[in-house]
């Protein structure tokens, strides 16, 4: 496998796990912007994380080996590279593409195209934007080079070239406006939903079993470290699986028990009411247990491999097909699902007709 298919496999890797880390705060951000999060912004997620990490690969990897590379200097002359291009006698444009140096540039400029797309898309700036967070992110990358990875290698193992900082910059200002044939443009306020649908109630759950997994491995790997790099003493597997669920799940608790909705419920921006007023304690508590609590079943093999995919298709099942999907931990506790209508009015939301949602 050469080198450019192993980058793109690195990237695409590394960018898919960057995409998961991101998904509760960008799900937080979309719903309490648009009140939605629908395939597409799931694909712009996607896409910038694996993008982001392309841009890494591209320029800086396969990372050599001590003693297998060369010390490269630096073009510091503007125009120096871009002005040994030359049109070949007798040879046409094709002949021309062919030339080393006007694929450096071509490649230098189409890396950044997507850069000003995602400017637009996701922070909803222009050409201004895209054209100056081009250049940074572009003097970032040279000044990662002529560093030699700012200080892991001797010196620099890739050539630092003033010139691709010009095109890398004409390719975020490219890709800014070729956007504009793509992007739709706001107009007026956003008309937000009323009503919960099975894909909201969906991505909330997936977001609480992605906080459930990235809490409970953030807590291990800071008990890990201060255990084997400051205490120098070995781990004790039992504390390690009482951090790895209790950490998340004792945050879940509390969540639950104070507001009456998960880590997921609340980046989808729900809440919960319970049908009997003075049973909100008792049915938060029955939530907690049927719902997120279910997961600590995990911790208890072999009965949790065995019991949780059947929990998980029950609580599908009952996600979809209950009243308001709000599944099964909520039905069982006597609470009813609703988008939190009071925060939007705080936020100053506009309310879509009933119904409209995604």
């Amino acid at each position: 496998m050469g080198d450019q298919a192993t980058n793109a496999l690195v990237a695409t890797a590394l960018g898919l796990v960057l995409a998961v880390l991101l998904l509760i705060p960008t799900a937080a951000v979309q719903y309490r912007l648009d009140g939605r999060l629908g395939p597409r912004d799931l694909a712009v997620l996607v896409g910038a994380a694996v993008y982001a990490f392309a841009i890494w690969t591209y320029t800086l990897l396969p990372l050599p080996a001590e003693g297998s590379y060369a010390c490269l200097g630096a073009q510091t002359r503007l125009f120096g590279t871009i002005g040994e291009i030359r049109v070949p006698s007798g040879g046409g444009p094709l002949a021309l593409l062919r030339d080393p140096a006007v694929l450096q540039v071509v490649l230098n400029v189409l890396l950044f195209v997507p850069f000003g797309w995602f400017v637009r898309v996701v922070t909803r700036r222009g050409v201004v934007v895209a054209t100056v967070a081009g250049a940074a992110v572009s003097l970032l990358v040279e000044l990662t080079q002529r560093t030699g990875v700012w200080g892991l290698y001797d010196c620099a193992y890739r050539l630092f070239d003033v010139d691709d900082l010009l095109v890398n910059t004409l390719g975020a200002t490219l890709g800014s406006l070729l956007s504009l044939l793509v992007v739709r443009r706001r107009r007026g306020a956003t008309v937000m939903p009323t009503t919960v649908t099975l894909g909201r109630r969906l991505v909330a759950a997936v977001c609480d079993v992605v906080f459930v997994g990235l809490s409970g491995a953030a807590a291990v790997l800071a008990w890990r470290g201060v255990e084997l790099y400051v205490r120098d003493v070995p781990v004790d597997p039992g504390v390690q699986a009482a951090l790895q669920w209790g950490v998340p799940l004792g945050a879940q608790a509390l969540l639950v028990l104070t507001r009456g909705v998960t880590v997921g419920e609340l980046t989808a921006d729900l809440r919960t009411r319970a049908r009997r007023p003075r049973l909100l304690l008792p049915g938060r508590l029955v939530k907690l247990v049927t719902g997120v609590g279910s997961l600590g079943l995990l911790a208890v093999p072999p009965y949790g491999v065995a019991v949780l995919p059947a929990w998980l298709v029950v609580s599908l099942v009952v996600a979809w097909r209950s009243r308001g999907h709000r599944g099964l931990a909520n039905a069982l506790g006597g609470l009813d699902l609703e988008i939190d209508q009071d925060q939007r009015l705080r936020r100053g939301g506009a309310a879509a007709p009933a119904g409209r949602d995604a």
